[in-house]
């Protein structure tokens, strides 16, 4: 599983690939700088101290200046790279998760919170593609200086190397272990985000039903219990990523303690000399930190995965499967027919509408009545192809509209439903939401029509009032007003008001109307 989920997010890096290719080559270089140290001190003291050697004396700081300045010149460029095809990687899985999101079936929002799914967009591509970046920045340089840091002490001597690194395999298990709980934890923790996403939206975007029923507590409540639960799992998280730094340091102190009575005793015998024992000491607690780090990077890596999987689980739901034709509905000229039309929604059991059969001819009003839930808005859904019928079929001039393209289909329809949605935009961009080339005459003449003109010109910034949230600003019969000024501007040849006077008075309704 892991595997396939390590090849599908290196995907996502084929664009990035000389980029890539330049970073992993100063990843190699500066992990190489990072282990000179070594020979430098055995040279320092083997040549300088013991031997006396003024000229290494100039040669060796000058060494040092020339290749850490040459090493901090390659990490600025090598974080600059990276930083920059992470945080591109970040914007264009969001984009391409945003735009398939987009394209599933209304059955998915209707099972989905919109707090889970902005959680998913926004959280889990960071944190999955975070763990990408820490592997791609820090990967190769520290397991390039831990191999040359290896290399270095058994070069210097095998024996003591050998001794050193003995006990460091018994920390395989443990951390394998501890990545296994983190990527549980990761999951746990991404679905209490969502959870809290949700709680923020639905309280926010429900403000005044909240403070009408005097429900602030309960809010605040539920928020709580939600951040109560994320507060443990990230004290869990803490508890088991902070446990493998100390224990990989004790274990180096025992190493290192052990070579220092073992190789000090053969240093005052004058076996080795001081020179290659203070490098191999140092050596083996520079190892400490590039060893620290890879565990720490296998555990992110964990953690990224578990995010991964909630943003590919996404990604591998069917896009909207509709069979399109090839024909343009290029005009509307003849009826609307609605031939034998069932349907059922899948999760009810019984038949929404059944059996129906209607004909609307052009330039003609139909009125469809009934009860709540009896299958007004269905028929509605039905004719934008936003559900399939479960038998019969819909036929636009004679024809099927599963003959039509989907886009040509829809471009010849507007809306305006009960549910009214406004941007949080300004009146004009609202009112040219379907068709955003429309000029300012056609804007006010759509406003006067739909009676939106003669409140807009109270406002102090006229058309360029900035609405709020769904229109919060704005009074409920105001909004249905901009909702029909759009629709009118759409200017398409069949117009579907699906209750959409029912906010407006009988004045304005008179008006709109005539419109």
């Amino acid at each position: 599983m892991n595997i396939q989920l390590y090849k599908r997010l290196f995907r996502f890096l084929k664009p990035y690939i000389k980029k890539l290719s330049l970073a992993i080559l100063f990843s190699v270089i500066v992990g190489v700088i990072a282990s000179s140290p070594v020979p430098l001190i055995q040279k320092t003291f083997d040549d300088i101290f013991v031997q006396k050697d003024f000229f290494m004396l100039k040669v060796i700081p000058l060494v040092l200046i020339i290749i850490y300045s040459f090493k901090a010149v390659l990490s600025y460029a090598l974080n600059i790279i990276i930083f920059g095809i992470s945080w591109g990687l970040v914007v264009s899985v969001r984009e391409k998760l945003f735009a398939h999101i987009h394209k599933l079936p209304f059955r998915f929002f209707e099972d989905n919170e919109t707090g889970h799914l902005m959680s998913k967009i926004i959280n889990d591509v960071s944190i999955m593609l975070s763990g990408m970046s820490r592997l791609m920045k820090e990967l190769i340089q520290n397991s390039v200086t831990l191999a040359a840091l290896l290399g270095w002490v058994f070069y210097l001597k095998w024996d003591w190397a050998l001794i050193s690194i003995i006990l460091f395999p018994a920390m395989i298990f443990p951390v394998g272990n501890i990545a296994r709980k983190l990527k549980r934890l990761t999951h746990q923790g991404q679905e209490i985000l969502a959870d809290l996403s949700s709680t923020i939206l639905e309280s926010f975007s429900g403000v005044k039903v909240v403070r009408s029923f005097g429900m602030e507590s309960t809010e605040e409540q539920k928020f709580h219990k939600f951040s109560e639960r994320y507060l443990k799992v990230i004290k869990k998280n803490v508890k088991y990523t902070e446990i493998t730094s100390p224990l990989l340091e004790l274990l180096g102190v025992m190493s290192a303690s052990f070579i220092l009575w073992y190789g000090g005793y053969q240093v005052l015998t004058d076996e080795v000399s001081q020179g290659t024992f203070i490098a191999f000491i140092v050596g083996l607690f520079m190892m400490y930190t590039p060893l620290r780090q890879l565990f720490k990077i296998y555990t992110n890596v964990q953690t990224s995965l578990a995010a991964a999987e909630r943003v590919f689980y996404l990604f591998d739901l069917e896009e909207e499967k509709i069979k399109e034709g090839s024909q343009e509905l290029l005009e509307f000229k003849g009826s609307i027919e609605f031939q034998d039309i069932s349907f059922k929604y899948p999760s009810r059991n019984a038949m929404v509408l059944s059996g129906i059969n209607v004909e609307l001819k052009k330039s003609k009003t139909l009125a469809i009545v009934g009860m709540s839930g009896s299958g007004k808005t269905t028929l509605v859904d039905l004719l934008f192809r936003f559900h399939e019928p479960s038998s019969g079929k819909i036929l636009i001039d004679g024809i099927n509209i599963e003959d039509y393209t989907l886009n040509s289909l829809r471009s010849s329809l507007a809306l305006v439903s009960q549910e009214i949605f406004l941007f949080n935009d300004t009146i004009r961009q609202n009112i040219a939401y379907g068709r955003p080339s429309a000029s300012e005459d056609d804007i006010i003449q759509a406003s006067k029509a739909a009676n939106v003109d003669s409140f807009v010109s109270a406002l102090d910034e006229g058309y360029d009032t900035m609405i709020g949230e769904r229109g919060v600003k704005l009074s409920g019969g105001q909004r249905q007003r901009i909702a029909i000024a759009r629709a009118i501007l759409r200017n398409a040849p069949i117009l579907i008001l699906d209750e959409a006077s029912s906010a407006l008075d009988s004045e304005s309704e008179k008006s709109v109307q005539d419109a």
